[in-house]
């Protein structure tokens, strides 16, 4: 675990980084939810929302470059700071302590070219509270995965992959919820993730072998196409690979 010795609180509203300023410090979220944002000709541009155990700030600790976007506070937030030297210590004495660090890293390099491509057309992430969408299995396998009882989606990007066989260690591996899958497998390592933006919601493919079906349509795998909008105000049939994948959900969406 990474040392918390050096922890910070910030109240709702709070400003915890400004765009622009100097700094080297990350931070790891150990409670409550912040907003990304950029000030780009007077305009404030949501780019995300973090929650619990997700980080911030890595970016000006590795490049030494001004911070590129300024965080908030969106509920109280408790933070650990971890400075360039104590990273470096746990790099050497504890890198087990890394290592939600660097699946947040590549996570992030994963989806950057969306990311741009979403700035340029003004798709433009937005937070999400106070809604409920919920996701249910239709499939025994899929029920199984979920506990048999529905899952209310608090977190977006809500990102969904498969379980390898030691996926605490791999850190190529990062999702909210991980299904059990075997050879031949329907289901990535990193299959999709559910985004909420401009009011509205998504299933983003994740570069997944098979693709995703949702609601009769193919998104990824061998198909170009990567991201379908979620029908509102109704269940959205969600499928992990093949048609007749038994990794088959609904996502109910307010």
């Amino acid at each position: 675990m990474i040392n918390r010795q050096m922890e910070k609180s910030y109240k709702k509203g709070e400003l915890i980084l400004k765009e622009g300023t100097s700094g080297s410090a990350a931070y790891m979220i150990n409670s409550g939810k912040v907003e990304v944002f950029r000030t780009i000709e007077g305009k404030k541009i949501v780019i995300a929302s973090l929650g619990e155990n997700q980080f911030f700030g890595e970016m000006s600790m590795i490049d030494d470059r001004p911070r590129s976007a300024s965080i908030v506070a969106i509920t109280d937030v408790e933070v650990t700071v971890i400075e360039p030297e104590r990273f470096n210590e746990l790099f050497y004495s504890n890198p087990e302590g890394l290592r939600a660090f660097l699946k947040d890293i590549f996570e992030r390099l994963r989806n950057i070219d969306q990311t741009v491509i979403d700035m340029i057309v003004g798709k433009t992430a937005s937070s999400y509270f106070g809604r409920e969408v919920v996701l249910s299995g239709i499939t025994p396998v899929a029920k199984k995965a979920l506990g048999n009882t529905a899952m209310e989606i608090k977190k977006f990007p809500f990102k969904i992959g498969r379980k390898t066989e030691n996926f605490y260690n791999d850190l190529f591996s990062h999702n909210d919820l991980y299904l059990r899958d075997t050879r031949p497998y329907n289901v990535s390592r990193n299959h999709l993730s559910i985004q909420y933006y401009q009011e509205k919601f998504h299933i983003r493919d994740r570069g997944s072998m098979l693709g995703t079906i949702v609601n009769e349509t193919r998104i990824g795998g061998p198909v170009k196409r990567h991201e379908i909008e979620l029908l509102r105000n109704r269940e959205n049939i969600v499928i992990l690979g093949s048609y007749e994948a038994p990794f088959q959900f609904k996502i109910s969406v307010p």
